[in-house]
């Protein structure tokens, strides 16, 4: 009973009995009672979009608007906005944030600007709210910092795109099917700035599934088209797309196929799942170390160490990279759920890797390769 209730001793007729978890028996508002939870991973990953006029376009890109850079004081508005969420969102919990990371890149084609927000925390409830917030307020920090050249800009497209952990467990938006961040979206490939805000080349993708059951029409392939959305709303393009059974020269014939035709349009990244386990039938990790030049074992450490947090079975994982030429190679678990976590542990590393695997980084003006003949030489 409500304290209204107390008072008055009656209950009021007009206040049925509500199903929302915010709202107490006498409709009044609470908090959710998180106090007897357990703290667990949580991670929420949202985005949206300004869109611009032409002449807002050329401000940006040209850094010419008079308030300063608008994409990096977005960037930084979205931040301190997700760790003021609970001073914003009336019976939202204040929690502890352990990473918080806010993206802005300009589209030129597409006439916008383009917001992504990830929140991870350890705790006893979500942070989509967080990750929302941080959107909404990048988006109207991009508003107030062009309104001088032009109103007519407009917001729209703010939706969380994936979150996992907590009771419910994972979610990815099922109507996210193009996201924004997709090359597809404006027909052109996007190219997303590198960790020093330099221009960063587009990435290029293949996405093969590796299932007895998926390549005979047996079963729904779920984890390859979530890995095809994943790395679209990272930036990259997915330029191959097959599904093959659990035979290894299957596996190695495509992943050839794929790295060796087209010469000027080969993959610089490809990611498998399926066959990962300790069947007989699992069998995706010997093939690809059957033709890898190097293996790189931090990143399958990384993706056992995020998948531990979701399954004390993570250790019979044999998932692997290894670069094969100059494509990097990433054998991921065959569940959808494990080949999105596995994914969102190797995406801080992904362009980092495949700059230094194609010498597109810059010591200077000396590429990788040459730094390294360089170091070689006496």
């Amino acid at each position: 009973m409500s304290m209204s209730e107390r008072i008055s001793g009656t209950r009021s007729p007009s206040t049925p009995k509500s199903l929302s978890t915010h709202l107490d028996e006498g409709g009044h508002p609470i908090m959710v009672d998180v106090g007897g939870k357990e703290p667990t991973p949580r991670v929420a990953e949202a985005e949206g979009f300004v869109c611009l006029t032409d002449a807002i376009t050329r401000a940006v890109r040209e850094h010419a608007t008079a308030k300063g850079d608008v994409l990096k004081v977005a960037e930084l508005a979205g931040i301190m906005a997700a760790k003021r969420t609970p001073e914003l969102i009336p019976l939202c919990h204040s929690i502890r944030l352990d990473n918080l990371r806010v993206e802005c890149v300009l589209d030129e084609a597409g006439r916008r600007i383009i917001i992504r927000a990830t929140v991870k925390a350890a705790d006893v409830t979500g942070v989509e709210m967080e990750a929302l917030t941080a959107v909404s307020v990048a988006a109207l920090t991009i508003y107030d910092m062009c309104k001088g050249i032009d109103r007519g800009m407009s917001i729209g497209g703010i939706r969380l795109l994936r979150k996992s952990g907590g009771k419910s467990g994972d979610y990815v938006n099922p109507d996210a099917a193009v996201p924004v961040f997709s090359p597809h979206a404006q027909g052109h490939s996007h190219v997303s700035p590198d960790d020093r805000g330099n221009e960063a080349r587009p990435v290029r993708a293949g996405v093969l599934t590796v299932s007895d059951r998926g390549a005979g029409g047996e079963r729904e392939d779920t984890a390859g088209p979530a890995l095809c959305e994943l790395l679209s709303s990272w930036g990259a393009e997915v330029v191959r797309r097959d599904v093959v059974p659990d035979e290894p020269d299957a596996i190695i014939e495509r992943v050839r196929r794929w790295i060796g035709e087209d010469g000027e349009n080969p993959p610089h990244l490809i990611l498998t799942t399926g066959g990962t386990g300790l069947s007989p039938r699992d069998v995706t990790p010997d093939a690809l170390l059957s033709i890898a030049d190097r293996t790189v074992p931090g990143m399958g450490e990384v993706m056992r160490a995020e998948s531990l947090k979701h399954t004390p079975n993570a250790p019979l994982s044999r998932g692997l990279a290894v670069t094969v030429e100059k494509c990097l190679i990433a054998a991921l678990p065959g569940s959808r759920n494990g080949a999105i976590q596995c994914f969102e542990a190797l995406r801080p590393s992904l362009r980092h890797a495949l700059e230094i695997l194609n010498g597109w980084s810059r010591e200077g003006d000396v590429s990788v390769e040459e730094n390294l003949r360089l170091k070689k030489s006496p």
